[in-house]
């Protein structure tokens, strides 16, 4: 069955922006965190992350920063690093991509998915891990006398006066948005991908081995759906379908589509851009448009929250 974020390919986009007034954006490339109050940057910091600091968190111990969409559990004012804001590392996505790629097991999957569709905390005792917040520190730390940066084992840390700044203006549930601007188009939207289809008990369907996943965004070029397709021998695909903002329906014709067979980042042979958008110009430079407004829709928190 399809996850219930996909209703329509119109209803997806209207009524599920603002699923709340707050979103906490936070670039990896960038190394910021933005607070977005009603849409509009309120503050705006610089922030630590992980040991590794180019990675999407995969696994426990990892000391990678996860990226996704998540949101603020709890708000701890006094902790080691001074302040902490818990977030909802891991969620389905992350459980979905860890059970295919062997990281947990049905059963740590099942739990998980269960705890979140229950909306409860997530179990710790599974390969994912858990524990991943927001907090204080400050953005360097000594290490025999050295300052370093990208010291948390996951989480991303700031300066305490920042933090304190920030604690006040956070409650939960509020939106904690993680990308890293730096990839391409495919590994921008990969963690905000949906897979499509699950059986009744919320285990993953991938038709011949190939998993589809979407997600969907409100962009400057338009509503925007995306698709990727991964198969289990590694190879994968990324399209992507603009629609006008003034469409009525699914059944209205896009105004670009965009294809990459690889999901590298170029067009090559068999990728294509079609649509009125696409008509007399470089695909290649419509496609760095596409990775351009994506990118801009997430610092804006126009995503949809799917899990």
């Amino acid at each position: 069955m399809r996850l219930f974020f996909i209703f329509t390919l119109i209803n997806i986009f209207v009524p599920r922006y603002a699923f709340a007034s707050t979103c906490l954006v936070i670039d990896k490339a960038r190394k910021t965190l933005t607070v977005l109050k009603d849409k509009r940057p309120a503050v705006k910091v610089h922030v630590s992350l992980g040991i590794d600091p180019d990675s999407d968190k995969y696994k426990v111990n990892d000391a990678a920063t996860p990226e996704g969409l998540y949101f603020i559990t709890y708000k701890k004012p006094k902790s080691r690093f001074h302040r902490f804001l818990g977030i909802s590392y891991p969620n389905l996505i992350n459980a979905i991509r860890a059970l295919m790629g062997g990281v947990i097991s049905p059963e740590e999957y099942k739990k998980i998915y269960t705890a979140i569709k229950k909306s409860e905390a997530v179990p710790c005792d599974t390969g994912l891990g858990c524990g991943i917040g927001i907090h204080g520190g400050g953005i360097y730390r000594l290490f025999d006398g050295v300052p370093e940066a990208d010291w948390t084992e996951g989480c991303v840390a700031l300066n305490d006066k920042d933090i304190d700044q920030i604690f006040p203006l956070v409650r939960p549930n509020d939106t904690v948005i993680i990308l890293n601007s730096r990839r391409n188009l495919y590994g921008v939207i990969r963690p905000f991908a949906s897979i499509i289809e699950t059986d009744k008990s919320g285990f993953p369907v991938c038709p011949d081995g190939v998993c589809t996943f979407e997600t969907g965004l409100k962009t400057s070029m338009g509503r925007m759906l995306i698709k990727i397709k991964e198969g289990r021998d590694g190879n994968r695909s990324l399209k992507v379908m603009v629609f006008d903002e003034n469409g009525k329906g699914p059944e209205n014709e896009p105004i670009l589509v965009l294809t990459d067979q690889n999901a590298d980042g170029r067009i090559g042979p068999g990728d294509t851009a079609t649509g009125p958008l696409a008509q007399g110009k470089d695909p290649q430079a419509i496609y760095d448009l596409i990775r351009k407004v994506v990118i801009d829709a997430l610092h804006k928190g126009d995503i949809i929250r799917h899990y």
